[in-house]
């Protein structure tokens, strides 16, 4: 839908196609003296007319254009790239609160979180819902994951902290008792109450058990959300994001960004995925979400998506779906994960979803789970063709050496997670759960490459401290922390710098479909594109992650600037 709508837009600008030829209107802005980064190679000069990249040159064409320009920029030989796609986000999911505003770095060890939540049980009222994360099992040995752990900072303030990864819940006694969670309540179908040797809830939850307790959290109103949504989008320019997959939505967030819209507030390029389901509950409001959402698609907004999960994490929860068993874990934790899905309901949705023109985005962090989602995607195109959306399999932290070639057989986009490609904490975990060869092989980006799929990243924030993109490309990059380590995570997978540049850009445009007007500095795309302070080949691959745009430029209006200190 947001390629039709970008389609209709370039026809009407007609705009030249050869860079040689004259624009047919004065230019509004003329960039020159810079190093420009384009398929073609770098180049000088830029002219941007009516918000599209009208021309681009060498030095000398630059003195020839200028007498058109109505306005000058000298780079200065700064660097000028294509702005950056983050394909798996969820800013509105924060904007709502979804991990609450009792926040726990990543990094915090016991007495550090507890001294946090404690900090917010303070400042509440009486019986308010103490809710945040992010909590790490490995950072927490030697203090129990309990209820009561929690009960003693909290004894009546219901209180619900996600982890890292946030497909579990750490509660106290009051939100369990709310929630209605006894020792006799079951497993809901594909989650698990974690539950101690005499079958007590422990108080952690996981998967779909966690909706017992969302569902009890009051919600926030929709002018809060919006509100809310706002700095984000100005942080997210701030690093040269120009778009983005917002990877989980409901209707009343499809309002939000449709408004915002309207407002002209919301200058990014953003489609949305419809929730399939929430904390592993069906969302009820699902097909009818889906009947309406060309009521909130805009031109820059395309909710032609819906999310699926189709497994948890490869942790100690045992909640990724994997081919074969895991080595370590929870001892009341499913062998080989859990799939999410009835494999003949999701082909059957997927076929169609497909014909409706609806692009699927999977969760699947496990092997099992990849290929599942693989299964469906082929369902669909064995019923309706190849000509359907491009679905996209994101996280695909383990995938068969099998199903590699699949994603280009099926016109399926592989999405990997760059926060985990830069070792943190919960690669521990993943490790202990996983072990090795298979880890050897974690996030085959490479293999990805190798095998032709159309490679897209993306950084699930805030499950990470921050989108950062150039942290990502640095670490798809060494497989090593920001700045090198000892250390490394899957170094057989690494890639060059192009590849990862690719991924953040121009792959990211050929899987929203609109390859054709942005995803890279061509004549007639979208002036969408970021002013950098380095040189990014021009710099030690450890210092990619240092990398600051001086500007951020979206349809030729500049959305951010970096302010000089």
């Amino acid at each position: 839908m947001l390629a039709v709508v970008m389609g209709l837009l370039l026809s009407a600008a007609a705009i030249p196609a050869d860079a040689n030829v004259k624009a047919e209107r004065q230019s509004d802005i003329l960039f020159e003296n810079g190093q420009i980064y384009t398929p073609d190679g770098w180049q000088s000069a830029m002219e941007v007319t009516s918000g599209r990249i009208s021309r681009i040159g060498s030095a000398r064409s630059a003195k020839r254009w200028r007498k058109e320009a109505k306005t000058v920029v000298d780079l200065k030989q700064k660097t000028v790239f294509p702005g950056l796609y983050d394909m798996h986000v969820h800013p509105v999911l924060q904007a709502k609160g979804g991990e609450g505003g009792c926040r726990i770095p990543q990094d915090a060890k016991a007495q550090k979180l507890l001294e946090l939540v404690a900090a917010c049980v303070k400042t509440a009222k009486p019986g308010e819902w103490i809710t945040g994360g992010q909590w790490q099992a490995s950072l927490l040995e030697g203090t129990p994951i309990r209820a009561s752990t929690l009960d003693a900072i909290s004894p009546d303030n219901p209180v619900m902290l996600y982890d890292v990864s946030g497909h579990s819940l750490w509660v106290n006694s009051s939100a369990m008792t709310l929630a209605g969670i006894t020792n006799t309540t079951p497993n809901p179908d594909g989650g698990i109450i974690e539950r101690d040797a005499a079958g007590s809830p422990t108080g952690v939850l996981r998967e779909t058990a966690n909706h017992l307790v969302v569902a009890k959290v009051p919600p926030q109103a929709i002018e809060k959300t919006e509100e809310n949504l706002q700095p984000l989008l100005g942080w997210f320019s701030s690093f040269g994001i120009v778009g983005y997959l917002e990877a989980m939505a409901f209707r009343d967030d499809l309002e939000v960004y449709a408004q915002l819209a309207d407002k002209g507030v919301l200058k990014h390029r953003v489609q949305a995925c419809i929730a399939y389901s929430a904390a592993g509950h069906p969302n009820v409001d699902l097909d009818a979400t889906i009947a309406d959402r060309t009521k909130y698609a805009r031109a820059n907004f395309d909710p032609n998506c819906i999310k699926v999960f189709a497994d948890g994490v490869p942790t100690e929860s045992h909640t990724g779906a994997m081919l074969e068993k895991y080595q370590a874990g929870q001892p009341n934790a499913p062998e080989r994960g859990l799939l999410l899905f009835n494999p003949a309901q999701m082909g059957a949705n997927v076929t169609k979803w497909d014909k409706q023109g609806i692009t699927v985005m999977f969760h699947a962090a496990g092997d099992g789970a990849v290929r599942a989602s693989l299964d469906a995607v082929a369902e669909a195109r064995k019923a309706n063709g190849m000509t359907g959306p491009m679905h996209q399999i994101g996280h695909s932290t383990f995938i068969d050496p099998e199903d590699l070639p699949r994603f280009k057989v099926l016109n399926a986009a592989v999405e990997f997670s760059p926060y985990l490609w830069d070792p943190q904490p919960i690669n521990d975990d993943i490790t202990k759960a996983v072990g090795f060869p298979r880890m050897d092989r974690v996030w085959p980006i490479r293999e990805g490459f190798d095998a032709g799929a159309l490679v897209i990243a993306g950084s699930d924030w805030a499950v990470v401290p921050t989108p950062n993109p150039w942290i990502g490309i640095e670490t798809a990059i060494t497989r090593r922390n920001p700045g090198g380590s000892v250390r490394s995570f899957g170094l057989g997978q690494a890639i060059n710098l192009r590849q990862a540049i690719d991924m953040f850009t121009i792959n990211a445009a050929r899987r929203l479909g609109i390859a054709e007007n942005a995803g890279s500095i061509s004549v007639g795309k979208y002036a969408d594109f970021i002013i950098l302070d380095q040189n990014p080949f021009q710099i030690p691959v450890t210092e990619l992650h240092k990398v600051q745009p001086f500007e951020t430029w979206i349809a030729g209006q500049k959305v951010f600037e970096r302010v000089k200190p």
